[in-house]
């Protein structure tokens, strides 16, 4: 499974659109009219084994223009030959890092930045089999939900990062580029992986800030398309100006997760 998508193709202004794609739930929002959204320049590229046992998601947000979120989906696109082989490589989560920063700092990449009006947060997610990996830049959320972690307050994999981004003006340029780059183990069970443009957290009443709110408007009862078309359904209630866009998927794990050596395993 492939799919890409941009904003400014499809800005989707005052409409909530929720689609699936495989296993992924994508749902976007341009914003509310009312509120003054005119354009949306948000973009995401997706790519998934045939037999699922990888997903590949990045999603961007753009300022001024949507151009730099295009360059990056069209660079990926580009190199998909030997984005997938490398996803389909044993030593995967040891050479996705490189490869991206090698990527980002090419001489051609960064030429092409130059030329381009605007820049963009950027947020890759890798998930295969019990393990997820991620490389952000700028301030687009991350967020890996499970019952386990959300009992101990926790439910990001990244944090928002502010005057860091990927286009005309450029971090990579830097004699050090900023980026966060992680990896962790899923929990026994079902994991919602969640990526987020920073317009999901900024309705007037900010509901989602708190990270609660959104795991229970996530996790529940409900198929996930229902629950993440309520979620966007919130933001256009609420009369959001900025276009929001989310991608989202559960991952069943039947594998063991780390657990302390003083606390017996469950007889489950």
């Amino acid at each position: 499974m492939e799919y890409a998508w941009l904003g400014s193709n499809q800005p989707g202004l005052d409409e909530v659109r929720v689609t699936c794609h495989s296993n992924i739930i994508v749902g976007r929002y341009g914003g509310n009219v009312s509120s003054g959204a005119n354009k949306n320049e948000d973009g995401l590229l997706l790519i998934q084994s045939p037999n699922h046992l990888w997903s590949f998601a990045v999603l961007l947000d753009a300022h001024h223009t949507a151009e730099s979120a295009e360059l990056v989906i069209e660079t990926l696109n580009n190199h998909k030959e030997s984005l997938v082989n490398l996803l389909d490589s044993e030593d995967v989560f040891t050479g996705l890092e490189p490869y991206f920063v090698d990527l980002f700092t090419s001489k051609d990449f960064r030429g092409a930045c130059r030329e381009t009006t605007g820049e963009a947060s950027c947020l890759i997610v890798f998930q295969k089999n019990q393990y997820i990996w991620w490389f952000s830049v700028g301030d687009c959320m991350a967020l890996l939900l499970h019952p386990e972690l959300a009992r101990l307050g926790q439910y990001g994999l990244n944090q928002r990062q502010f005057y860091e981004w990927i286009g005309q003006v450029n971090t990579f340029e830097l004699p050090v580029p900023g980026y966060t780059v992680g990896r962790r183990q899923l929990r026994p069970g079902s994991n919602y992986i969640v990526l987020m443009t920073d317009g999901v957290l900024d309705s007037a009443d900010k509901f989602y800030q708190d990270p609660v709110n959104l795991y229970a408007s996530l996790v529940n009862s409900r198929e996930l398309e229902e629950n993440v078309n309520s979620v966007f359904e919130h933001l256009h209630e609420h009369k959001t100006k900025d276009s929001a866009t989310m991608i989202c998927w559960i991952y069943h794990n039947k594998a063991e997760g780390l657990i302390p050596s003083d606390q017996p395993k469950s007889l489950d």
